[in-house]
């Protein structure tokens, strides 16, 4: 396939906002293909599990190069963030995210999380009628973990995260309200670090200023690091969490006898978290690389100067790596995917991120053990405007009829 008569990339997503089904023929036929994107450029997709290991694990990768790349869309046209910067920028501002997310430390912060889960499903008792989980569930659980693990009180999640959504949902200017948005956020984010400066605490803002973990690093950066850190921890906390349990959510309420096998077995879910990973797509944003010589990938030269995109979703269903890839087995055995990513870039917050969806999804089903979407699931609108994730809304009825 040359980029003259291939189809442009991204592709349409599967039924039920699973992955393109174009994946399955690129890992078996064309695992380093070169494709075209709507604005004319041409990139590498790279499909196979072991390759997309390399090209984000491998130095020779640069995510910087590709950030600061002409074009927006795949981390086009960035550059700032933690996950657009190339060592030694960008171990100096993992490392204290690194710290602030340690498993000790989420495992302090798990019944905080849970109590959480648990507050918002006891006011869905009283909701009449179908429920839409996102609006009522995922999003201010979501919110309000985020915001009170950086620092915040968390009844200001709506606040904090509208903000970031607001600049987001305009591509980063936030439109007429942006120069608005940005200021609140600056200024609530100097808020929290000064707060914190003179009474520090168990959340992520006391390690990024290296109150908590010395040796984290966090009391060597600059302020707008810190800030920079903040704003992105608010957006994948908050979106990136919201969409995942959404989506987690549908993708068991959708077939009742997954559900039932996790009501059944409550110790499963942990294990059902790690297969919903697997099985739906991950972002494709900030996995751009640079090629900085010529590779080579699975028999295939990729030059030097090539954009490359490793396709994490695919390398999940890469049946080098597991049995049935396109079945969703919440019982399967846990296999090694790479829905958190790997090497450096790799999510400094996935035993975080594993703890909020296990008691997202665990606790709904124990509290409502047969809840069931309220539509049909191929009515359930799948979205992508900020991440390709979540669904725009899960309307869900909590009991079995009377």
């Amino acid at each position: 396939m040359n980029a003259a008569d291939s189809d442009v990339f991204p592709y349409p997503a599967g039924p039920g906002g699973t992955v393109p089904p174009r994946y399955g023929r690129l890992l078996a036929e064309e695992p380093v293909a070169r494709v075209r994107l709507a604005d004319g450029a041409e990139i590498f997709l790279v499909t196979r599990a072991a390759d997309v290991r390399t090209v984000l694990s491998d130095p020779v990768f640069s995510r910087y190069a590709a950030a600061i790349l002409p074009g927006s869309g795949l981390g086009r046209g960035q550059g700032t963030g933690i996950v657009d910067v190339d060592p030694p920028l960008h171990t100096a501002l993992r490392n204290p995210v690194v710290s602030a997310f340690s498993p000790g430390r989420v495992a302090r912060w798990r019944p905080r999380i849970e109590a959480v889960a648990d507050e918002l499903l006891l006011r869905l008792a009283d909701e009449p009628g179908p429920v839409d989980l996102v609006r009522s569930y995922t999003a201010p659980f979501a919110g309000r973990v985020i915001t009170e693990l950086l620092g915040f009180d968390g009844a200001r999640w709506r606040e904090i995260t509208g903000d970031v959504e607001t600049l987001l949902m305009s591509g980063g200017d936030g439109g007429p309200d942006g120069d608005a948005c940005r200021q609140r956020l600056h200024d609530a984010f100097t808020t929290l670090l000064k707060e914190r400066g003179q009474r520090p605490a168990d959340d992520v803002a006391t390690v990024l200023l290296g109150l908590d973990d010395p040796d984290s690093g966090g009391g060597e950066l600059p302020d707008t690091h810190r800030i920079t850190l903040l704003h992105g921890l608010v957006i994948s906390g908050y979106i990136g969490i919201r969409d995942l349990l959404a989506r987690h959510l549908y993708g068991v309420l959708a077939a009742p006898e997954s559900r039932d096998r996790l009501v059944a077995r409550p110790e499963l879910v942990p294990g059902a978290v790690a297969e919903l990973l697997r099985f739906y797509p991950s972002s494709n944003d900030g996995l751009l690389r640079l090629a900085t010589r010529d590779v080579e990938l699975s028999g295939r030269t990729v030059p030097a100067g090539s954009p490359v995109l490793p396709l994490v979703s695919a390398a999940c269903r890469d049946p080098r790596v597991v049995d049935r890839p396109d079945e969703l087995v919440v019982d399967r055995a846990e296999v090694p995917t790479l829905a958190f990513g790997a090497g450096p870039h790799a999510c400094p917050a996935a035993d975080l991120a594993r703890v909020q969806l296990s008691t997202g999804l665990g606790r709904l089903l124990a509290a409502y053990p047969s809840a069931r979407l309220a539509v049909p699931a191929d009515d359930v609108v799948h979205t992508s405007e900020l991440l390709p994730l979540g669904v725009a809304e899960l309307p869900v009825r909590l009991r079995a009829p009377a």
